[in-house]
């Protein structure tokens, strides 16, 4: 799956967005940010009492990531990562994820985003507590007319179930079938099925696609 298919989680709701502070935190950390929004968590930039990225959870929580104190403005000055995973109405819940600050277990890292964003992932994956990411499927046509001109339709879908997928395209088969075409070839079994299909000097493929991705 191409990475410009990849969902990415949409942007925080709140009425700080035209806020120059906000938006000078947000650019300065852009990099750290999108990597979040892509894994897919839904990231903001605290900009009031204190500077930091917070990052939200599928179970409520949130990662709180700052570093020896607040994020610095210039993130030139920045003096490594300390990601902690935390909870605004349970207290109890207050753990290190990630710390490349000086001391830290993962000092040697220091400023570099990859690492961080590397074990932020293997955190929340192993946890269970970032959005899942499905397979979005649709049944497609390609065809050549009699008179040589391309064509491209979408004929069902997208689904994000492939047995939905799969059922969908035999409809669409069958009713081929029904109109007279011939069908010429087969491959794929159940699993991706892909036939071609003859009528009247028209060529046509129908087979199974992946489309895209989609949070939920």
């Amino acid at each position: 799956m191409s990475n410009d298919q990849a969902p990415m989680a949409p942007m925080p709701v709140h009425n700080n967005t035209d806020d120059s502070l906000w938006r000078t935190l947000w650019n300065a950390y852009e990099p750290v940010i999108t990597a979040l929004r892509r894994i897919p968590l839904v990231t903001n930039v605290e900009s009031g009492n204190m500077f930091a990225i917070t990052a939200e959870l599928t179970d409520g929580s949130h990662l709180w990531i700052s570093s020896v104190e607040d994020l610095p403005i210039d993130p030139g000055v920045l003096e490594g990562f300390l990601v902690k995973r935390l909870h605004d109405d349970i207290p109890t819940i207050d753990e290190v994820v990630y710390d490349s600050t000086d001391g830290g277990e993962q000092a040697e890292h220091g400023n570099h985003v990859v690492p961080l964003i590397q074990a932020i992932t293997a955190f929340v994956t192993e946890r269970g507590l970032a959005p899942r990411v499905i397979d979005l499927i649709s049944v497609q046509l390609q065809a050549v007319t009699a008179q040589h001109q391309p064509l491209s339709e979408l004929l069902q879908g997208p689904f994000n179930d492939r047995q939905a997928a799969v059922k969908e395209y035999g409809y669409a088969t069958q009713q081929m079938a029904e109109e007279g075409w011939t069908c010429v070839h087969t491959q794929g079994g159940t699993d991706w099925p892909l036939t071609v299909w003859e009528l009247n000097g028209e060529v046509a493929t129908v087979y199974l696609a992946h489309v895209g991705q989609a949070i939920v």
